[in-house]
């Protein structure tokens, strides 16, 4: 599908555009000059050869518990160790604020929200009541981290992941940073995430129509998509993040989601956490299991002699895993939180594997399919010592709807962290 300069053509991207034939000459050249800017015929043939391997890798992991013995993960109990700022010192913060937040932008207009307010809406950056200058949960994350340094000598790099280029998290967060003078952060760096085409079930290009002019259908990589491009050459001042965070003495990233906020207490056991372990998940421990539990579950399988940490969805899992219970008997598997630590040399050695959700709306006329990435859960397949760090349900909140703004803003208060957006910095 690509002639010999790798450029789509009229007559190539007839072959793999649904409903090419139905825009008239002009937005057809339209159309095919962008694709040639962003998505030429290599990019796109890779896109679908990545997207065979995760729709192959999905079919096994809907197989992982099939045959396998279920047993409780290896764990870290909360009370075990005594955090330790020099092991955090080792660190660096990983916030992904690349969320566009459709769920929570329509939960406050329902609740009569002005249109007119959520122009340049993130929803890593919307305010939370009653704290300090109208800051959103990315900008109290960056006060903490700074306020831990701070109080602590320490030089923790953090990296924000945005949305794609020309996304409005991609715009809006650099405009912040500046604004607010990396909220006191020497060693502070934004990424933008990369985008995968939105491929139909037989693998054709979808446009939507944006003021009369056809783009293609397009999604950020996931939620390891952020993780990858930490590998990408070319991303950071040394090549990639990655070697730049390893020059400067990191030796582990714990990776937090910028529309949440944290028990400072977290991340210092997050990072003590990973002195035996190349791997560490937040998790949550059940006092009871039922099948109609929607989080996903650590657990650990033995299948051919080998042993595995898991994170199964709840489409994955079957009976025998919500009869698994911890040393004790007292609680069931505990459940993921989406909060991770590992070891810098973990992502250095192996890539994750091609990832492939379940079927997502493209466009309202068009069958649902898979979306394409890279998933954050899947670190533990390449782990060689995971653990799952057991923490209070009462240590962290994250945004998914506008009922959730006062849970971060009480959270922030319990923890001091609406003090540390006061002291660490103030509007330019």
């Amino acid at each position: 599908m690509e002639n010999d300069i790798n450029s789509w053509t009229i007559e190539s991207a007839e072959k793999a555009v649904l409903d090419f034939d139905k825009l008239p000459s002009e937005q057809k050249n339209g159309f095919v000059a962008c694709l040639n800017k962003k998505f030429p015929p290599s990019v796109y043939r890779s896109q679908r050869e990545r997207r065979e391997r995760a729709l192959a890798n999905a079919g096994q992991a809907r197989q992982a518990l099939n045959g396998a013995v279920q047993k409780f993960p290896p764990f870290i109990k909360n009370d075990t160790q005594a955090p330790v700022p020099e092991d955090l010192g080792q660190c660096a913060i990983v916030l992904t604020a690349g969320g566009d937040g459709e769920r929570l932008k329509k939960s406050l207009l329902a609740r009569g929200a002005p249109e007119d307010t959520l122009q340049n809406f993130a929803k890593a950056t919307y305010p939370l009541p009653g704290l300090y200058g109208g800051f959103g949960a990315l900008q109290a994350n960056l006060c903490l981290v700074s306020s831990i340094n701070k109080k602590y000598g320490l030089q923790v790099p953090v990296v924000v992941t945005t949305g794609p280029s020309g996304s409005t998290t991609a715009r809006v967060v650099p405009e912040i940073l500046k604004k607010h003078d990396r909220f006191g952060l020497e060693h502070l760096m934004v990424i933008e995430q990369d985008e995968r085409l939105h491929l139909s079930k037989d693998g054709k290009i979808a446009f939507v129509m944006i003021n009369n002019v056809p783009r293609p259908v397009t999604h950020p990589d996931e939620t390891g998509g952020p993780l990858m491009k930490l590998k990408k050459e070319g991303a950071g001042p040394d090549g990639s993040v990655l070697k730049w965070l390893w020059r400067r003495g990191c030796q582990k990233i714990i990776l937090l989601q910028a529309t949440g906020l944290y028990a400072p207490e977290l991340l210092f056991r997050m990072a003590s956490a990973l002195k035996r372990n190349d791997c560490v998940g937040a998790g949550i421990f059940r006092s009871r299991f039922d099948a109609s539990d929607p989080f996903g579950t650590y657990v650990s399988t033995v299948k051919d002699g080998l042993e595995k940490v898991f994170i199964v969805e709840q489409e994955i899992r079957n009976d025998a895993t919500l009869l698994v219970k911890d040393p004790s008997g007292n609680f069931y598997l505990p459940y993921n939180t989406g909060l991770y630590a590992f070891s810098i040399e973990l992502l250095m050695q192996a890539d994750l594997p091609d990832y492939a959700t379940p079927p997502k709306e493209i466009l309202p006329n068009i069958p649902r399919s898979p979306k394409i990435g890279y998933a954050a859960t899947d670190l533990f397949t390449l782990s060689k010592k995971p653990a799952v760090l057991a923490i209070p349900r009462d240590w962290f909140e994250v945004i998914k709807n506008a009922d959730d703004l006062e849970k971060l803003s009480l959270l922030g208060k319990r923890f001091g962290i609406d003090k540390m957006c006061t002291l660490t910095h103030s509007p330019s």
